[in-house]
């Protein structure tokens, strides 16, 4: 069982998670420290036989690049599971265990190429506290006022959800998740960015309360999200 801590509706503080959906991330490396603010609303479709609202996500992002090959990050921030509904006064009955959940979402940033350079490209190896959540690549191309970039997100599944969820879109049984994602940047002050992108969601329907051998389907959701991010300070 995962361990956490709750008290009334203040949000559960999650101590053990092996997945989580990727904060924003560009192709680029500035030197430095840094500290950006970032949401990211995540629509989501009926599972498992219930209606599910989308998921909104913010964060607060301080990062630290070493030159600009390598950046560490520590993002903290609130995943509302159930968009702003969670936040009622019967949501823990209504959503399940944790539908308001504080996360921390560590990650390690490794540039490929030089930022002084027009072309971009990174890979990003993210978790949730200590425990991989995702790895993702990330391309982008520097024309002068803007950056548009492109890339992948492999999101590790949690399993099977057991009798103390999480986030359950994360938590099915032979579940694979992929986010791909296009968006841009512009080199102006506070380096606005904005991400589109799709979720792809495969998985065992009907294993919700771990694999007891219940009959399962497969099937495959893809669930569109928005993302966009702002520099709060730093160069």
């Amino acid at each position: 069982m995962r361990r956490r801590w709750q008290l009334a509706l203040i949000p559960s503080v999650t101590m053990a998670v092996s997945a989580c959906f990727p904060t924003l991330h560009t192709a680029r490396i500035d030197p430095g420290l840094h500290v950006d603010a970032g949401v990211t609303v995540l629509g989501d479709q009926a599972r498992n036989g219930e209606a599910q609202g989308p998921d909104y996500i913010a964060y607060l992002a301080p990062s630290f690049a070493f030159g600009d090959r390598v950046e560490l990050g520590l993002p903290i921030g609130i995943y509302l599971e159930e968009g702003f509904a969670s936040l009622s006064g019967d949501a823990f009955t209504r959503f399940g265990e944790n539908p308001q959940t504080i996360v921390l979402w560590p990650y390690l940033k490794f540039a490929m190429l030089p930022t002084d350079g027009p072309h971009h490209l990174a890979f990003i190896a993210q978790g949730a506290w200590m425990f991989p959540g995702n790895v993702g690549v990330r391309y982008g191309q520097d024309l002068g006022s803007w950056e548009p970039f492109a890339g992948l997100s492999l999101i590790f599944s949690g399993g099977p959800a057991g009798d103390d969820p999480v986030v359950t879109r994360y938590q099915e049984s032979g579940q694979s998740m992929l986010a791909l994602v296009a968006g841009a940047s512009w080199n102006t002050g506070g380096r606005p960015t904005v991400e589109i992108g799709v979720l792809r969601n495969r998985y065992r329907e009907g294993a919700v309360y771990g694999d007891f051998g219940q009959p399962t389907t497969a099937r495959t959701l893809y669930d569109l999200f928005l993302g966009a991010r702002v520099r709060l300070g730093g160069p």
